[in-house]
C-alpha cells in the first residue's frame, strides 16, 4: 500500500494557495469533474489524479464556536460521537458553493442508515457580512438539504477568519463571484481528531464514503496510540 501524504501546516497552505490561483480553470471545468465516478479513486485510497488531493492526518481537530443557522452557539466539542466533515462556504456563491452539497449528498448515497445517522455535515461561512442565520436557513431550505444532520455556521470576521485560518482556507474577494475560495472537505472522527482532507472539487463522493466508513470502525479507532 502507497503512503498516503499527512498534513502539515506547509502543505496544507501549498494546497491552498495553488486551489485558489486554479479555481478559475477548475470553475471552467466543472460539468466533466463533477460528473465523474468512482474510477477516479487512486489505488489505495491514494489521488492519481490532479485535480484533488487526500492528506491523511491524526491530530486534534482546530476548536471552534460559531453561531448555527438557528441562533444557537455550535463549538467542534458538541460534534462529539459523530464523524463530522467541514467545509467552506458562502450562501451567495453561484458556481462552486452549490456544488458542495451536492458532492455529500452523493456520500450518503454509498453509505447504509446506521452509517449516515453518525455522520453530520458542516459547512462553515467565509461571508460574515451577508450569512445570517436567516440566510442560512434559507440556504438549506432552497438546497433540500437535511436539517438535522446539515449544520451551517457563520460569526463574526474575525472568528470566521480564524477557523478558515485553522483550517487552511484561502479567500480573497472577486468583484464577479464575491469570494474566490479553495476546496476542501475535512473529516474529524467522533473524538474530535482531524482524520482526513480532501482538497479539490473533484474529490470523489465514493472515497470520501469509504474514509467516513474506515473512521466509524471501532477497529481503526482503537488503533490509535495514546
Amino acid at each position: 500500500m502507497s503512503a498516503m501524504p499527512v498534513v502539515t501546516p506547509a502543505a496544507r497552505t501549498a494546497l491552498a494557495l495553488v486551489a485558489v490561483l486554479t479555481l478559475v480553470a477548475a470553475m471552467v471545468a466543472m460539468p466533466e469533474l463533477i460528473g465523474r465516478r468512482s474510477a477516479e479513486v487512486g489505488i489505495a485510497g491514494g489521488s492519481s489524479d490532479p485535480a484533488w488531493q487526500r492528506l491523511d492526518a491524526d491530530e486534534p481537530a482546530p476548536g471552534f464556536s460559531l453561531t448555527d443557522q438557528h441562533g444557537h452557539r455550535v463549538s467542534l466539542g458538541d460534534l462529539r460521537g459523530r464523524v463530522a466533515i467541514v467545509t467552506f462556504l458562502f450562501t451567495h456563491c453561484t458556481d462552486v458553493c452549490p456544488v458542495l452539497p451536492e458532492i455529500l449528498a452523493r456520500v450518503d448515497g454509498y453509505l447504509d442508515a446506521v452509517e449516515r445517522e453518525r455522520l453530520v455535515y458542516v459547512g462553515v461561512s467565509i461571508d460574515p457580512a451577508r450569512d445570517s442565520p436567516q440566510r442560512l436557513r434559507e440556504f438549506v431550505e432552497t438546497h433540500r438539504l437535511d436539517a438535522s444532520r446539515w449544520i451551517l455556521l457563520t460569526g463574526s470576521a474575525r472568528e470566521l477568519a480564524a477557523v478558515a485560518d485553522d483550517y487552511g482556507v484561502v479567500a480573497r474577494p472577486d468583484s464577479r463571484l464575491g469570494f474566490v475560495h479553495n476546496t476542501v472537505f475535512v473529516l474529524i472522527d467522533p473524538d474530535g481528531r482531524l482524520r482526513t482532507e480532501f482538497h479539490g472539487l473533484a474529490t470523489p463522493s465514493p472515497e470520501i464514503a469509504r474514509v467516513v466508513r474506515e473512521t466509524l470502525s471501532p477497529s481503526r479507532r482503537s488503533s490509535r496510540p495514546w
